[in-house]
C-alpha cells in the first residue's frame, strides 16, 4: 500500500493562531493610538494657544502649529504678581491634603483588612461603600456651613480637611492590604511585640508603598485642579490657587484666551512633572493586585 504523509494540522492550527494574534495586536494597538489622539488633541491645542495671539486664536483657518509664535502671553501670566502666592499656596494646600489622605485611608484600609471580627465590621465598610455614590454637590453645603460655624472658612484647613478620609481611598487601601499583606505577617509583628501603631507603620506601610504612590498620584491630581470647592470657601487675594487665578483672568468683557492658556499650561506643569517622576509607583499599584478581593 502506498504510504501518505500525515497532515499537519498542527502547523496550520499554529500559524492560524499567530495570524490571529497579529490580527488583534493591530486592531487594539491601532485603537489606543486613535484613543491617544483624541485624549491629547486638547492638550496639544492648549500649548498652541499659549503661544498665539487673540487674532490667530480666532483666525478664520486655524492652525495647530502656530505661524508666529509669541511669548506675550507667559510674560503676562508671570509677571502677575499674585501667582508666587497662588503657586505656593496650591502647593501647600496639594502636598499636605496628599499626606493627610495617604495616613487616613490607609490606617482605615489596615482596619477593615485585618479586623475583620470587630462588631460591625461588615455594616461599616457597607456603609463607607456607600457613601461613594452620594454626589459632591450634595454635601458641599453641609460641609460649607459646618466649616462657617468652626470658624475656618478662607483658610488652608478648608481646602485640607475636607474629603480627605474619602471613600474610594480606604476601598482601594483595603483591597490592596488583604491581597499584599498575610494575617501570619500580622500576627507574627504583634507577637514579637510590636504595637498596632507600630504594625501599620513598620510593616504594612512599607508592602502598600505602591499603593500609596498610585492613591496619592490621583489624589494629587484631584486637589490640584480643584476650583469649584476653592471658589466656594477661599475669599482674599492672598488665598487664591492657580485653577481659582486662572479663573478670574476671564475678562468682563472679552476673555483673553490665549492669556489663560498659558496659565493653564503653567498650572498643569508640575502635575506633569509629578506624574513623571512618580509613574512606576503608580503603575505598579494600579497592577499589583490593588483591586483583588
Amino acid at each position: 500500500m502506498p504510504v501518505t504523509a500525515p497532515k499537519r494540522k498542527g502547523t496550520q492550527g499554529a500559524v492560524g493562531a499567530a495570524g490571529s494574534t497579529w490580527t488583534e495586536k493591530i486592531v487594539m494597538y491601532g485603537f489606543l493610538a486613535i484613543s491617544a489622539v483624541v485624549f491629547l488633541l486638547p492638550f496639544a491645542w492648549l500649548i498652541s494657544g499659549a503661544f498665539k495671539t487673540q487674532a490667530q486664536i480666532f483666525a478664520p483657518t486655524p492652525t495647530l502649529i502656530p505661524p508666529d509664535p509669541t511669548l506675550e502671553n507667559f510674560k503676562t501670566v508671570l509677571s502677575d504678581a499674585s501667582l508666587p502666592r497662588a503657586f505656593f499656596n496650591t502647593t501647600l494646600i496639594a502636598v499636605l491634603h496628599v499626606a493627610l489622605t495617604l495616613f487616613l485611608c490607609s490606617l482605615a484600609g489596615m482596619a477593615f483588612a485585618k479586623y475583620r471580627r470587630a462588631p460591625g465590621h461588615g455594616w461599616l465598610f457597607a456603609f463607607v461603600l456607600g457613601t461613594m455614590m452620594i454626589p459632591g454637590a450634595v454635601t458641599m453645603i453641609p460641609i460649607f456651613v459646618i466649616l462657617a460655624k468652626v470658624g475656618v472658612l478662607n483658610t488652608y484647613w478648608a481646602m485640607i480637611i475636607p474629603g480627605a478620609a474619602n471613600a474610594f481611598g480606604i476601598f482601594w487601601m483595603r483591597q490592596y492590604i488583604t491581597a499584599n499583606v498575610p494575617d501570619s505577617l500580622h500576627e507574627a509583628a504583634r507577637i514579637d511585640g510590636c504595637s498596632e501603631f507600630g504594625v501599620y507603620w513598620r510593616i504594612v506601610v512599607p508592602v502598600i508603598q505602591p499603593a500609596l504612590g498610585a492613591l496619592g498620584v490621583l489624589v494629587l491630581i484631584s486637589v490640584w485642579n480643584n476650583l469649584m470647592w476653592a471658589f466656594i470657601v477661599l475669599r482674599t487675594e492672598n488665598m487664591q490657587t492657580m485653577p481659582l487665578l486662572v479663573y478670574l483672568l476671564q475678562g468682563e468683557y472679552q476673555t483673553p484666551y490665549g492669556l489663560i492658556m498659558a496659565a493653564g499650561l503653567v498650572t498643569v506643569a508640575p502635575l506633569i512633572v509629578a506624574f513623571l517622576l512618580f509613574q512606576r509607583a503608580f503603575i505598579s499599584g494600579v497592577t499589583s493586585g490593588a483591586v483583588k478581593g
